[in-house]
């Protein structure tokens, strides 16, 4: 797919704005709609990402304030880009900043302009997981597979860190061989009961592996993503028998993916969204749920 082609993920309206900023042949003007793109997002999708002790003051706040409320959300490095992004659509706002305005660096800004709900979805999945609830991994999907690669690359590197080789096989072969003897019958299934915070972190590494690996094959990338779980395995993230796995599940699907029903488009999103969140019961619901939601929604 030709990752060109693709709008960036955010709301239509916040969209707009993105788009007068690209159009404009007056620097000030495209800052501005710079500004407003970000502000947009800020009240549209930020907004529920507030506790309730953040949200007191919120509507008396500026764009600066409130950035600042959401700062633990974000990593440094994404909270100083935020606070670049307004500072250049401030130069726009004002007459006597209109001088400092340089080309170059507004290409710049837009680009991680059209990033920022990428990155939200990424801050998500690095604090609160890729399985904190059954049907992220589902809404999540509905996506175009670029911006879940681009997504899911970033949450997997910081993900590796924290994940010891040692221990993810550990985990693994324990799975594994308990699969393999309730397969044989040597064992009965155990009753079904909440996995442990350590067992959700592993398994929700491996899940990461195996969603990259199909998005990739989702996004025509067949090579990619064969060499993706070879790395995985030379990495020592993975063992024999779940790359035979992987490859052999690739190659399936792979047989099958004109077949497949994969989002070309945020239009394509929202209409595979609204058929999957009728099935979400209001007590399941999470704030990826809500983020997600807003993030591809019409209008705000």
């Amino acid at each position: 797919m030709d990752e060109k082609k693709l709008s960036p993920l955010m709301p239509n309206e916040a969209l707009g704005y993105f788009l007068d900023s690209e159009s404009s042949n007056r620097l000030y003007l495209r800052a501005t709609s710079i500004r407003n793109c970000l502000e947009n997002i800020v009240e549209t999708i930020f907004v529920h990402i507030l506790d309730e002790e953040q949200k007191k003051g919120w509507n008396k706040k500026n764009l600066n304030a409130r950035l600042n409320t959401l700062s633990d959300f974000f990593p440094n490095d994404i909270n100083d880009k935020l606070h670049g992004i307004r500072k250049l659509g401030n130069k726009g706002a004002h007459q006597n900043g209109h001088k400092d305005l340089v080309e170059d660096e507004l290409e710049l800004t837009l680009v991680d302009l059209s990033q920022i709900c990428e990155w939200t979805i990424t801050a998500y999945f690095v604090k609160n997981g890729f399985t904190e609830h059954p049907w992220i991994p589902t809404v999540f999907s509905t996506l175009p597979p670029i911006y879940r690669i681009r997504t899911l690359e970033e949450v997997l590197a910081s993900e590796s860190k924290k994940v010891g080789c040692v221990e993810i096989l550990c985990h693994l072969e324990e799975v594994q061989n308990y699969h393999e003897k309730v397969i044989t019958g040597q064992v009965m299934p155990r009753p079904s009961e909440e996995p442990s915070e350590n067992e959700k972190r592993l398994g929700g590494f491996l899940l990461l592996i195996d969603k990259l690996s199909m998005a990739y094959l989702k996004n025509r990338e067949r090579v990619k993503s064969i060499e993706f779980i070879n790395e995985m395995y030379d990495k020592g993230f993975i063992n024999d028998l779940f790359k035979e796995q992987m490859l052999d599940k690739l190659d399936l699907l792979g047989q099958d993916i004109d077949k497949l029903k994969i989002s070309v488009n945020l239009e394509e999103t929202r209409k595979n969204l609204d058929k999957i969140l009728p099935a979400v019961r209001k007590d399941e619901e999470s704030l990826f749920v809500t983020l997600f939601t807003a993030i591809t929604s019409h209008s705000s």
